[in-house]
């Protein structure tokens, strides 16, 4: 009996001690699977925010790219309206093409008007054929003077030496001038419009520039080079301009395409032509519709300093004008040119 109860205690402690183990065990694994289920969650968390970092980068650089397309959206929009406003404008030219023609005719005669200048008397300088031109009776504080293409007629540059104004002259074509003088300084050199890798060809800065002339003003400018004048007065600087009081030369209405109206008000920003001459040696021409000689000789005198006033001149003017060659004299076609004139 005895024996038994002690069985029985014996028991009751082994189950007791059994369940104080387990209890342990419980207890060690329940923090283990907290820390587990800690880390777990860190991991996810830390998943999340990669990933709502990543999203949020997306969405910015969405917003950027919409905000370019949008940008990019409204400059097409632009560039179409723009294409329509030129659509519609070329429509109403073609529909109106005559119009046009008229328009262009009158806006170019009336840029080649000439004017009178009060207080001066006009003069001709060089011979009384081709190779002379008009200038003032106005010399004053004139010492320097650029000819560009020369051929075989320098009248006109020795009647100006004659006044003890020194000539630089210049033509890539020919090896020497007819005569010499001791104002001529002559090279064989050509005038552009636009700076060239020839060495033979120069723009009129540079000859500017090379010749210590930058701060000259009060200068001559002749030029004859055979429809280049346009390339060179479309580039020239409006501070060059200035520096010469007279603009004198041949200008040749040759080539359809070229913009001569907005050259000539380049020129006529700072000048105002005084005289013109038709040169006989090329025909009349139409030009987009406009009916005028291919090469015409123009004086342009700087306008400050000048007072102007209508020229209510014939042309050709007497002991002025004079043909360049034998045959007709088209000098009439001048007359219709003041006619678009209004000072």
């Amino acid at each position: 009996m005895y024996t038994n109860k002690v069985l029985i205690l014996e028991g009751e402690k082994s189950i007791l001690n059994g369940f104080n183990t387990l209890r342990k065990i419980i207890k060690i694994n329940s923090f283990l699977i907290l820390n587990i289920i800690i880390f777990i969650l860190f991991i996810i968390i830390c998943i999340l925010l990669l990933i709502l970092k990543k999203n949020t980068n997306y969405i910015i650089e969405l917003s950027q790219n919409n905000n370019y397309l949008n940008q990019k959206i409204n400059k097409q929009f632009d560039f179409i309206e723009v294409k329509l406003q030129i659509l519609e404008e070329n429509q109403k030219i073609l529909s109106n093409n005559k119009k046009i023609i008229t328009n262009h005719r009158n806006n170019l005669y009336y840029l080649l008007s000439s004017v009178e200048i009060l207080g001066y008397n006009k003069i001709r300088i060089g011979r009384k054929a081709d190779g002379g031109y008009i200038l003032l009776n106005d010399f004053n504080n004139i010492k320097i003077a650029y000819s560009f293409g020369i051929s075989s007629e320098i009248t006109f540059e020795k009647e100006l030496a004659d006044k003890n104004i020194d000539i630089y002259m210049y033509d890539h074509t020919i090896n020497k001038l007819p005569f010499e003088n001791s104002k001529f300084h002559w090279k064989k050199i050509g005038l552009c419009g636009k700076k060239k890798s020839e060495q033979n060809m120069k723009t009129l800065y540079e000859f500017i520039k090379e010749n210590g002339h930058l701060k000259e003003v009060n200068m001559i400018l002749k030029i004859d080079i055979e429809s280049y004048e346009w390339e060179v007065f479309q580039y020239l600087p409006f501070n060059i301009f200035r520096q010469f009081k007279y603009i004198i030369g041949e200008f040749h209405f040759n080539d359809s395409e070229i913009e001569y109206d907005n050259i000539l008000k380049r020129i006529l920003v700072t000048h105002r032509i005084f005289h013109a001459h038709c040169n006989n040696c090329g025909e009349m021409i139409n030009l987009k519709g406009l009916k005028i000689c291919r090469a015409l000789e123009i004086s342009f005198i700087q306008k400050e300093g000048y007072k102007f006033t209508k020229d209510n001149n014939i042309y050709p003017i007497e002991d002025l004008d004079y043909k360049n060659c034998e045959g007709e004299d088209l000098n009439y076609i001048i007359n219709l040119f003041n006619k678009y004139t209004n000072n």
